[in-house]
């Protein structure tokens, strides 16, 4: 710090003024708790007071104001609540420290909960530390039974359920919705390549005519069923070259299994006889 910077610090000096208080309201002040308001609207006031060697003084809440920068209202909420506890005196506009500390509520207060305070230290430690012993032991066994094998696998099972039963977005257009269990048993059933055929067919179905369906996998299997009838009438040999079930089968075993189906169908009818004749085989 050069010498210029030190010659412009403030210099404040008993010549130029000062405050003469008497050191036990000093004492006892540094004793009670106040909020920053409180403070400096009672430091103003020991200044305006006792500055000028006056125990009370017309001051407005105007110098109040201008002494420490808070607005009026402010001013006025802080010396209703040193007045409340007795920490002031007003009469009108005449304001004073209250010189008897005996009469601060804030201070009698403060002491009484501080001898309190010493007097329930050890009652207070002892409490809580049996509090916490009791609070040890209820933990060790709520862990205990947290981690006891059959509540883990179970909670690992259902996340598992969540997991697996959660749908995933499929096809171009991104609008089929199937689980990984329903994705699986397309693929059991259609074989990879079959399934995304068919997948394919149902986005497309949906964005360009704007099908509406609550279950893609029961979609999907239904549109199975309307092949299987359609190729039922028409006489055709069940196609197969994306269904596992059918791979190295030779066609005949097709054309049988087509039969079979014609078979129930009638049954379902009613009965009705086969146009073909028994012995017809396509």
């Amino acid at each position: 710090m050069g010498y210029k910077e030190r010659s412009q610090m403030a210099k404040p000096q008993l010549e130029n003024g000062y405050t003469k208080i008497a050191n036990e309201l000093l004492e006892h002040l540094s004793r009670i708790h106040l909020s920053s308001n409180q403070w400096q609207v009672l430091l103003c006031i020991i200044r305006r007071t006792y500055g000028f060697n006056k125990k009370v003084d017309y001051i407005a809440n105007s110098q109040i104001c201008e002494s420490t920068g808070l607005c009026k209202a402010v001013v006025s909420r802080t010396l209703r609540s040193l007045s409340d506890i007795k920490v002031i005196n007003r009469k009108g506009k005449e304001i004073g420290l209250q010189k008897d500390w005996e009469q601060w509520k804030l201070a009698e207060q403060s002491t009484i909960d501080t001898k309190l305070a010493e007097q329930s230290t050890g009652e207070k430690l002892a409490i809580s530390s049996s509090e916490l012993a009791i609070s040890s032991s209820e933990l060790a066994e709520q862990s205990t039974k947290v981690s006891s094998p059959a509540v883990t696998q179970k909670k690992k099972e259902t996340i598992q359920k969540k997991l697996y039963k959660r749908k995933r977005v499929y096809g171009e257009f991104n609008n089929v919705l199937l689980t990984d269990e329903e994705y699986q048993k397309l693929i059991n059933r259609f074989g990879e390549q079959g399934t995304k055929e068919r997948i394919e067919n149902l986005s497309e179905g949906i964005a360009s005519k704007g099908y509406k369906y609550n279950i893609h996998y029961a979609t999907i299997l239904a549109w199975k069923r309307k092949e299987d009838r359609d190729a039922t009438h028409r006489g055709d040999t069940p196609k197969a070259p994306t269904d596992p079930r059918y791979r190295g089968r030779p066609p005949e075993s097709y054309a049988e299994e087509r039969d079979e189906l014609e078979r129930l169908h009638r049954e379902a009818q009613g009965g009705i006889p086969d146009p073909r004749g028994e012995d017809e085989v396509v």
